[in-house]
Parts: C-alpha cells; structure tokens; sequence
C-alpha cells in the first residue's frame, strides 16, 4: 500500500471516477513548518488522490508507522495493492519495514486504522533572530577582562524530514518555525559564545570578523543539527558589543594613549603609567571579573609606587 504517482493520461481516463479524497497541504502561513491532513473517519481510502508542491515533502503514516515518503511534487494516487514507494535516495537506509505491505486488524468487524500525511515545508526559513542571553567574560589581549554580548539573524531549513518527524515533533501536525526556534537558538548562541571566547582577537578585531563567525557556527553545527533533520543555511552576527560602563573605559584609554602620542618622553611615561593604574582600577570595579577584589587591594599601592618611581627620576 502506497502513493503511485499519477500518469497524466490516466487522471483523464481509468482513475477520474475513481478518487475517493483529495489530500493537499493547508499551509495558511510562512511560518508553519508541518500540518497533518486526515481524512473523517482517518482511513484514506484507495485510489484517493494526494498532491504535492514544490518545497514540500510528504510523510504518509499508519497507526505511528512511516510508510511513505514523497519529495517529488506532482500528484499521486493510494494503491492499497503497492507497497510504500520512496521518490529520493536519501532515504535509503530506512529499512526494509516501510516497504511492506500495510496490514489492518479487524475487531468485531470494523477495521482499525490511522491513516495521514503530514506535509512538511522543506524551503529555506529567514529572518530568525538571536542574542546572547547574557554577555560572556573574555580575557581580551588588549583590554584584559571583559564582558561582550552578540546578536544577529540566521536562516535554517529542514533537510531531513523523517528526522524531524521522529525526534522532534512526533505527532505534531501544527507545527511552526516559532516551535523550531526554541530548539535551534541555543546551539547557535552556544555556538557563537564559543567562537568568540576560541578566537584570541581583540575585541576592536572581532567586530571586523563577524562574517568569519556566522561561517564557523555554520560549519560547526551541522553535525549536531542532523540527528533532527535540520541545517542552519546562513547565519550573520549583526552587532557585537560590551556594556556601556566597560565601553565608557575603553574610550578614556584611548584618550591617553593618543596624548602619551603627543608629549615628551618623560611626560609620555607618566600617561602610560595612568594608563595601568586605570586598567587595574577598571578591574576593581568591575564586580563581574574574575580576580577584582585582589586587584582592588592593590590599586593604592601599586598607583603610589609607579608615581615614587618617577620621582627618583
């Protein structure tokens, strides 16, 4: 028992009067990713017709059991005297199981059965958004420890239905790209969290990366992503930034550094020596790095001794 895919010819002829139900996707918007479509009594009876448009696979099932996989659009016929037949090779390593005949029980006379087909979107999903939940502490080469935060949008789509339909959405037929988000969007900020704290780069250097970062993250999970049959396609980090209090301390380094630029050596020593008592006293205040009560303590003494050595000078 199976779909056959119908011959033009025969639609007009032999099988015109013979169709029984219509079985077509209801997708009423962009963000539905799955919808079951069944017949009243769920039992889709022989020769009924099931059409398939492109971007679309359909999953025919039985009591739970797969039976059917169509990713070729065009329209089909049930021939209850086939067995399933599978359009794409990528479904090879199903099994033998799906290939057998269907089988109905009979109890007191009446046949039990479950039949649908779940239609799947197999078009490529954009403008899904994502953001840190919370900015990671990275020891920076340039700026020592600091908190930067990233967002941005990806897109996705799913590449293998069977997978997403055994592992992820089971019996499932509203199922919407709202639904996926919430499984996909912790892989890819974990995924970003790690490629930054991985990549040794300044944070002024990261933010001219963020091309390099969406390709990683990209490359990096899609083995993890095949268990549930889904590949993120692109992936762009819109913004990466730290607090404004950290920002607000980058800016008044900065500006000493630009002024150590343009004074005499000796006056130039004297900034760069303000410059290290600002970084530490940055640290001091900063409740959320690692190792800033020490650094505290050691603000007054260590400022005092760079100063008692310039006057020896």
């Amino acid at each position: 028992m199976g779909f056959i895919k119908s011959i033009q010819n025969s639609v007009s002829g032999q099988y015109k009067d013979q169709f029984r139900e219509v079985i077509k996707s209801n997708f009423d918007n962009q963000n539905r990713l799955i919808t079951k479509v069944t017949t009243p009594n769920g039992v889709i009876t022989d020769q009924s017709r099931l059409f398939v448009e492109p971007g679309e696979c359909a999953i025919f099932t039985d009591n739970g059991a797969i039976k059917d996989i169509i990713t070729e659009p065009g329209m089909y016929f049930m021939d209850t005297s086939a067995p399933g037949l599978f359009q794409t090779n990528i479904f090879k390593g199903i099994g033998q199981t799906f290939l057998e005949t269907m089988k109905r029980i009979a109890y007191e006379g009446e046949v039990i059965t479950e039949q649908a087909v779940y239609f799947v979107s197999m078009t490529e999903k954009l403008g899904m958004r994502f953001q840190l939940e919370k900015p990671i502490l990275y020891k920076d080469p340039e700026w020592g420890p600091i908190e930067i935060g990233a967002a941005g949008e990806y897109a996705f789509k799913i590449t293998n239905p069977m997978n997403l339909l055994t592992n992820v959405t089971g019996a499932d037929g509203d199922f919407t790209t709202e639904n996926l988000e919430e499984t996909l969007r912790p892989y890819v900020t974990a995924g970003i969290a790690t490629e930054i704290s991985n990549s040794g780069l300044s944070f002024d250097t990261i933010s001219t990366k963020q091309d390099e970062l969406g390709m990683k993250v990209i490359e990096d999970t899609k083995e993890k992503l095949e268990t549930i049959g889904v590949e993120i396609t692109k992936l762009v980090v819109t913004a990466i930034d730290v607090p404004e209090e950290i920002r607000e301390s980058m800016r008044e380094r900065t500006g000493i550094k630009m002024k150590a630029t343009s004074v005499d050596e000796k006056e130039a020593d004297i900034y760069a020596k303000l410059n290290k008592a600002e970084a530490i006293k940055d640290l001091a205040n900063n409740p959320s790095n690692a190792g800033s009560t020490i650094m505290g303590m050691n603000v007054g003494n260590t400022f005092a001794g760079m100063l008692k050595e310039d006057d020896k000078k």
